[in-house]
This record gives structure tokens, C-alpha cells and sequence, in this order.
């Protein structure tokens, strides 16, 4: 058994596991990116519509999810350093989800907003993660990974 002609081998065949799983997450990025997914409730559609409307309302509203589903609450300072937005523009956002009831906001005992999602928002996240995950499923893309997994294991103990 020649070592050098496995290694080309499993370098070859590495490589070409992951420009197939290249191709499969470009694949799940465009569907993701074009909003190809069908959302039936109108409420969860205008969520949906406006996280894919600007990345800043996008990232806006998946902080205030994950402050959601961490049972706390963001300050509204934090808020605006983490998606890198101006106080206007975490202003605008803040008024159009509370308007809409997206958001929860609550004040703290030095009477600053903290923010975190409503229900009917992490709800819309939850539906977009099951139709994601059985996107991804379909892929094969755990599979893959895997593969490639084994390969680079396997390219260490021969090298």
C-alpha cells in the first residue's frame, strides 16, 4: 500500500466532499436569502417580510428572539452595539416592533427599556428553524460533514 497515492486520494475525494457541501449551503443560503419559504399566517408573514427587508431588522429581531429564549431581556445600549445601528435607527425599529407587538419592553429600576421578542416572533423564528432544518435535512449536508470528518482523521494518522 503506497501512503503518498491514499493521501492524493483522500485529498482528492476531501475535496471534492466539500465543494458538494459548498454547493448544498449555497443552495440553502439563495432559498434562505430569496425568502422562498410560504408563511400562510399573515402576521408571521409581515414578521418574516420585515427581518428580510434590511440585515439590520434582520439582526434586530433575532437578538430580541435570543434574549426571548435566554428568559431575559436586552438593554436597549446593547441592543444598539450589537446590530451596530444608531440610536435613530434602534428608535425606528423599536417603535415599528412595539407597534406591531413583535417586542416586549419593559423598564429596569434605573427606567431604561430592556427589550426582549413576543411570542408571536420567536414563533415565526421556531416555524423558519423547522423549515431550515428539513431544507438542511434533505441535503444530506450532516452526512457530508461526517465524511469530511473521517477523511481528515484518517489523513492525520497517515501523515
Amino acid at each position: 500500500m503506497n501512503i503518498k497515492v491514499n493521501l492524493k486520494e483522500l485529498a482528492s475525494t476531501k475535496s471534492a466532499l466539500k465543494n458538494e457541501w459548498m454547493r448544498k449551503q449555497l443552495s440553502i443560503e439563495i432559498k434562505t436569502a430569496e425568502g422562498s419559504r410560504y408563511v400562510d399566517n399573515v402576521e408571521k408573514r409581515k414578521i418574516k417580510e420585515y427581518s428580510l427587508s434590511s440585515q439590520n431588522r434582520r439582526k434586530f429581531l433575532m437578538y430580541c428572539i435570543r434574549a426571548h429564549l435566554e428568559n431575559d431581556y436586552l438593554l436597549v445600549s446593547d441592543l444598539i452595539k450589537s446590530v451596530g445601528i444608531s440610536r435613530a435607527g434602534a428608535e425606528t425599529m423599536i417603535k415599528e416592533c412595539e407597534e406591531a407587538n413583535w417586542i416586549k419592553i419593559k423598564r429596569n429600576y434605573r427606567n431604561q427599556r430592556k427589550i426582549q421578542a413576543s411570542d408571536i416572533t420567536v414563533e415565526t423564528y421556531e416555524d423558519y428553524c423547522n423549515w431550515l432544518w428539513k431544507i438542511i435535512n434533505e441535503a444530506d449536508m450532516r452526512s457530508l460533514s461526517g465524511s469530511i470528518n473521517e477523511i481528515e482523521k484518517l489523513e492525520s494518522t497517515l501523515s
